[in-house]
């Protein structure tokens, strides 16, 4: 019996040398045979599964070194505890840092269009600490945010 349309001839009559239900190979030639070597030599293809699990273990832990080489570890933890703007030129800022040595935050404080109007850096000592610092304005202030800590690294 013909496996598929393409194993009969144009009179409807069966090719000889055709794989059917014998289990014999068409004589080593065609796309057959290339099919039936390849599957002989792999199986059930399982390496090309392992070798996309490999592939897709590479890649998410190259990712996850990513993300975590390009994160924001500073060693510097700081929160906001309050914010006020003073005047027209003039806004203050307390916010609490934790941090293993010293440290250097700048504070910034920005309008109603997100346009940063003052900046100042403030140096902190090691430990838990609460600070409080007032920042000139160019214009008024609509927030007052720590932009970033970072340790102060000692000169050697």
């Amino acid at each position: 019996m013909p496996e598929s349309p393409s194993d009969l001839t144009p009179d409807g009559a069966e090719r000889h040398g055709a794989a059917g239900g014998d289990g014999g190979d068409n004589g080593g030639s065609g796309p057959r045979a290339a099919g039936s070597a390849v599957g002989k030599r792999h199986g059930a293809r399982p390496v090309f599964f392992v070798l996309g699990l490999i592939a897709a273990a590479v890649f998410t832990v190259g990712w996850g070194f990513a993300l975590m080489s390009y994160g924001d570890h500073t060693g510097v933890a700081n929160q906001t505890i309050a914010w006020s703007i003073e005047s027209d030129d003039a806004a203050s800022i307390t916010f609490q840092t934790n941090s293993g040595g010293p440290a250097v935050c700048v504070v910034r404080a920005t309008d109603s269009q997100h346009v940063e109007v003052g900046q100042r850096r403030v140096e902190v000592g090691a430990g838990t600490q609460d600070v409080t610092t007032e920042i000139e304005t160019v214009r008024r202030a609509a927030m007052v945010e720590v932009a970033s800590c970072r340790d102060q690294g000692t000169a050697k």
